[in-house]
């Protein structure tokens, strides 16, 4: 009788022990996939490559032609002044960059008469109030802007369901006009320069052809104020 209890205490704990061994093996079963997933997630987070910030461009709307000189040359004391412009004309559209580029010796000329009338008496000016050696100076233009990012699928779906509902009330939603990379001038002389020859380009060119006229760079070189080479 005693032996066949032990026998019976003994089969219980061996069928216990199966059990529990069966159970560890289910659950580390289940619990593998989730750790290999989370591996997995963690690994494709970390070969994910940051994305780089957007490089300043310059447009498919803007013209760049060659820089612009022009020789001012005082009256009274013959003073020589030798001046450079980097202009960029930048159109409404794609479309009228063909037009300003087929126009465009009109437009310089154009430029030429606004600069030569304008810079002549800013030479007078600084030939006058300034000093030998103190009368030129550079301009460098602000640095372009970087592009926006594309638009997301649930900002042109917003987009489509406004024009639709536009449409039907018989309203009509005016186009974003394309990107503009050109930052606001803070130079006061330069910002109304530039107003001064857009107006001039536009009176040239068809209307709605011509968005802006930027002044990129400007140097000037007085020879009479160079000191002699030793």
């Amino acid at each position: 009788m005693l032996s066949r209890a032990i026998k019976n205490r003994t089969g219980h704990r061996l069928c216990g022990h199966v059990l529990i061994m069966a159970l560890c093996f289910a659950v580390f079963s289940m619990a593998t996939p989730t750790a290999r997933a989370s591996t997995a997630s963690a690994d494709k987070a970390n070969t994910e490559e940051p994305k780089e910030p957007a490089v300043p461009e310059i447009p498919d709307t803007v013209v760049v032609p060659d820089p612009v000189s022009l020789t001012i040359v005082l009256r009274n004391s013959g003073t020589i002044r030798q001046i450079v412009f980097n202009i960029w004309l930048e159109a409404t559209n794609r479309q009228a960059v063909d037009v300003i580029e087929q126009r465009l010796p009109k437009v310089i000329n154009a430029f030429l008469v606004d600069l030569q009338r304008l810079m002549y008496r800013d030479t007078e000016q600084r030939f006058e109030n300034r000093e030998p050696g103190k009368r030129g100076f550079k301009y460098t233009a602000p640095g372009l802007l970087p592009p926006p990012p594309p638009k997301t699928e649930e900002e042109l779906a917003a987009e489509a369901e406004a024009a639709k509902l536009a449409e039907e009330n018989g309203e009509e939603i005016a186009k974003e006009p394309p990107f503009s990379p050109f930052q606001p001038v803070s130079n006061r002389y330069f910002a109304a320069l530039q107003n001064k020859l857009l107006r001039t380009g536009q009176g040239v060119l068809p209307p709605d052809t011509l968005r802006s006229v930027q002044i990129r760079m400007f140097y000037d070189f007085w020879p009479g104020d160079a000191k002699p080479r030793k």
